[in-house]
């Protein structure tokens, strides 16, 4: 291990590569005992590298992983130098039980000999629960398409089957005819190109591409056209299925174009405001009267625009955060106890003179 640590771990490529890895990376001896782990493999684990240094990677496998495929498992990676990739579960820190994918390398020396074990964790628990609910759904279409036409039908959403390789509509429910505002009857057969309900041909292109490549697509906003011409929005998913011998998609839409209308009217109102503040603040900035801005309970100045500043000849920097004492800007500090106190008993004050002096005391 002499080598290993000298001249790889202790190397800053290696650590760059180690520690920003997102998944976990861990390294230990042939007898299993942990020698290094990344961030990410103490985060997977809920243990500290002083914990796991106590321990071996054998620990984190449940019971179930027996003797016997422990040893398949090392005479395969020993024989070969690495391991296919494989899911398997660990144990975390919390008790909690987590499926992961493994791939594990032999580190040898330069004389070939194995002297280290590391490997790459993934956490895919969450990707095998998609999985399996979307198995678990393939699997109840499957079943019965009795049943399936009565999802379709008690839907509240637009659902629609179509045949990928023609972009034919092979099944629709009636709230998706009432979405594109065409008759159910006449929509199978009929492509959605060919009824112009896709906005673009690019929003029909990365639809498709998406479903060809992973198998479905999962709450992608994507627009719309009726067959009238109205502009509308869905939250498209679909999954890839068999229908009748044909490769198919089932799609689900879930109608946002009111959700759409909502934040593009936030976005136009936020942006008038922010319009608004410039064009105050340069009223502000150029007004032919001296105007301030300052905290009521200590009177330091917030702000100033640039007449107030001319009189006052100094600049932004020099007056900001600085009382009317500090800047003796009253020629009598009791005109401010005046103004103070007309604030406090009528919330406004006009009209009343008052001397005040630049720097210069002019």
């Amino acid at each position: 291990m002499k080598a290993l640590d000298s001249n790889l771990l202790n190397s800053e490529f290696f650590r760059q590569i180690f520690e920003t890895n997102r998944d976990g990376i861990a390294i230990a001896n042939l007898n299993g005992s942990f020698l290094e782990v990344n961030s990410a493999f103490q985060i997977l684990t809920g243990y500290s590298l002083e914990e796991l240094r106590k321990d071996s990677f054998w620990s984190l496998v449940p019971v179930s992983w027996n003797a016997a495929e422990r040893k398949d498992f090392e005479d395969n990676l020993f024989f070969s130098g690495y391991s296919r990739e494989f899911e398997k579960e660990y144990s975390c820190k919390n008790g909690t039980i987590i499926t992961i994918s493994v791939k594990a390398y032999v580190i040898r020396d330069e004389s070939k000999n194995p002297t280290a074990i590391w490997g790459i964790v993934r956490d895919i628990s969450e990707q095998k629960q998609n999985e399996d609910i979307r198995k678990k759904f393939c699997d109840e279409i499957k079943e019965s398409w009795e049943e399936l036409q009565r999802i379709f039908a008690l839907n509240p959403f637009p659902m629609a089957i179509f045949e990928i390789d023609t972009g034919k509509l092979l099944e629709v429910n009636h709230k998706f005819a009432e979405q594109i505002e065409y008759d159910s009857d006449k929509l199978i057969g009929k492509t959605m190109t060919e009824l112009g309900v896709w906005f673009s041909p690019e929003a029909r292109e990365n639809i498709l591409t998406i479903v060809r490549r992973d198998g479905f697509v999962d709450n992608i906003e994507t627009p719309f056209r009726t067959t009238k011409g109205t502009e509308f929005w869905g939250l498209i998913s679909a999954q890839q299925i068999e229908y009748k011998g044909k490769v198919a998609f089932l799609s689900v839409m879930v109608p946002i174009t009111d959700r759409i209308k909502e934040e593009k009217e936030r976005q136009r109102l936020l942006d008038e405001a922010r319009e608004k503040e410039e064009i105050l603040d340069q009223i502000f900035r150029l007004n032919p009267s001296a105007i301030t801005l300052s905290r009521a309970d200590d009177g330091r100045y917030v702000d100033v625009n640039d007449l107030f500043l001319k009189h006052l000849g100094k600049t932004r920097e020099e007056v900001l955060n600085k009382t009317p004492a500090e800047l003796s800007l009253y020629y009598n500090l009791l005109d401010r106890e005046k103004i103070l106190q007309k604030l406090n008993e009528d919330g406004v004050v006009q009209n009343l003179e008052v001397k005040l002096q630049t720097y210069e005391k002019k």
